[in-house]
């Protein structure tokens, strides 16, 4: 409290901040800290003079950990996986076969392909190898961390999804963008994989995942979207806390403070995390536009760019600034018209949460069609279409779904992350997809038709089975090799019950 009256808020600003922090603890799990024990034991890789120098040292001098240590040639190595304290290494042993042990560190002094983490050394990384050595035996004994991510695989686009024909993955943007390990994919099992122990809290993943399947502990959507309902009819000053918390920060706010009193911090632990959903969310519930106290990385701006362009459409205005591009801040003011209230249903995933918001903005106008990270616009040869619903089941957003009582494909695309599964599933090829667009359209909120058929029933039984343009395809293909066999004719009108009848009263 002694820093928010050295920033000169009132009562109510003042609560305001101290309510985030609350909700950033409601929204904390309680195992969020950790301790791993490490035992002092590694894999040194290599051979030659440095190598032979390095294990002189780690059994010749007296430690704070008695090291285990085991030595391999460069030439037997495999590969490598798992993280400080829980490295699995596969090695060929003398007779070629393939064998694995584990190790909590490995030092590496050959040119392998090693991941970038905590507990793998390389001579290149320090001054001398006592230097390796200390780095080494820092590393054992008790070890904390943060569990600082959370991974709903419910709408990832990746997780147990099998890859496209090339053998690539429809979505592995997480991944990608880790400066670490961790968060990594198996690709045999189709996994994701998150090492808390090499996080380094950067928020990328979160910024990048085009569902919202990983948040950020304390800051996930349904918090952040609490936080930013507080801030009706403020406008956000976006500031890192690290920076927040600083002498500077105090200075620089009391100047911001008296140009336009209605500034105020919104304080993130790591604002790189914001995305598309994160800066519409901010936007829509204080009902202002954005500031960002310093420049997001990189990896932010195709959002930000695109949230200003939508933002410039419909209110002839600006979204999110950075300071340093403001001319005359004592102009801002909220703008009531942007306002709206929507609070995320448990699990739903953030392509729905931006369609709902995106909706409230859009009503039944139209502003045209905007470049947009994650997002889709699906094409159909609807006359083609059989309507086998292949699509239906790759789409785990349900940009795409059945209307079962009207035989009909109905699409919506705000929910599509642009991963082109569909058009990959498609057996007739009648799928193609326009990327990283979205039409500023009422029907882009909404399920639409774009393909339909007319029920098929069984010419025995009269249950509908099929659609009639399935059943066509079928007897396209298999009428040339049936010949004139009327009875293998009638049975491809027949539902799978009466086919069997018929071919056997035949």
């Amino acid at each position: 409290m002694t820093q928010h009256t050295e920033m000169a808020l009132n009562a109510q600003e003042a609560e305001i901040l101290h309510e985030c922090d609350e909700l950033t603890l409601d929204f904390t799990s309680l195992n969020k800290d950790s301790i791993s024990l490490i035992p002092p034991q590694c894999v040194v890789i290599g051979y030659g003079d440095l190598c032979d120098a390095f294990l002189s040292l780690c059994v010749e001098k007296e430690h704070s950990y008695v090291l285990e240590v085991s030595q391999l040639l460069p030439q037997d190595f495999v590969s490598l996986k798992g993280h400080l304290g829980a490295f699995n290494l596969r090695f060929k042993n003398a007779l070629g076969e393939i064998e694995s042990l584990q190790t909590a560190q490995v030092v590496c002094f050959a040119p392998l392909d090693l991941p970038e983490c905590k507990g793998v050394h390389k001579p290149n990384m320090y001054e001398s190898a006592i230097q390796m050595l200390q780095a080494l035996l820092g590393f054992c004994g008790e070890q904390s961390y943060e569990r600082n991510i959370i991974f709903n695989p419910t709408h990832c686009q990746f997780q147990l999804r099998r890859p496209l024909a090339s053998g690539e993955s429809v979505c592995h943007s997480c991944v990608d963008i880790c400066p670490t390990i961790g968060i990594t994919s198996d690709k045999n099992a189709r996994i994701l994989e998150l090492s808390a122990i090499d996080c380094i809290a950067c928020g990328r993943c979160v910024s990048v995942c085009p569902t919202g399947s990983v948040q950020r502990q304390g800051d996930g959507l349904e918090a952040f979207t609490y936080k930013a309902r507080l801030y009706k009819d403020y406008i956000p000053l976006v500031v890192r806390r690290e920076i927040f918390e600083s002498s500077e920060f105090i200075e620089n706010f009391k100047i911001l403070k008296e140009q336009n009193p209605l500034i105020l911090p919104f304080v993130l632990q790591v604002p790189d995390m914001l995305n598309s959903v994160y800066f519409l969310t901010l936007l829509q519930e204080s009902g202002s536009s954005i500031i960002l106290y310093a420049p997001l990385g990189e990896h932010t701006n195709t959002d930000r760019d695109s949230i200003n362009e939508i933002y410039k459409r419909i209110f002839s205005s600006t979204a999110i600034m950075e300071l340093s591009e403001i001319d005359d801040i004592s102009t801002l003011k909220p703008l009531p018209q942007s306002h709206y209230v929507y609070t995320p249903r448990e699990n739903e995933s953030s392509k729905d949460i931006f369609a709902e918001r995106m909706r409230f903005w859009i009503k039944q106008e139209s502003y045209g069609k905007v470049k947009i990270q994650g997002f889709g616009i699906l094409g159909i040869n609807a006359e083609q279409c059989t309507l086998c619903l292949s699509c239906v089941e790759a789409c785990n957003t349900k940009a795409l779904v059945n209307n079962q009582s009207r035989f009909e494909l109905l699409y919506k695309p705000a929910l599509c992350t642009d991963c082109g599964y569909c058009v990959a599933s498609c057996a007739e090829q009648v799928l193609s997809l326009e990327e990283s667009s979205l039409a500023l359209e009422e029907k882009s909120f909404a399920y639409t038709p774009i393909a339909s058929d007319e029920p098929f029933r069984c010419v025995e039984c009269n249950k509908v089975f099929a659609t009639q343009k399935s059943i066509n395809k079928i007897k396209q293909i298999l009428m040339p090799s049936f010949g004139n066999d009327s009875l293998k004719l009638k049975t491809l009108e027949c539902c799978t019950d009466c086919k069997v009848k018929v071919m056997f009263e035949g």
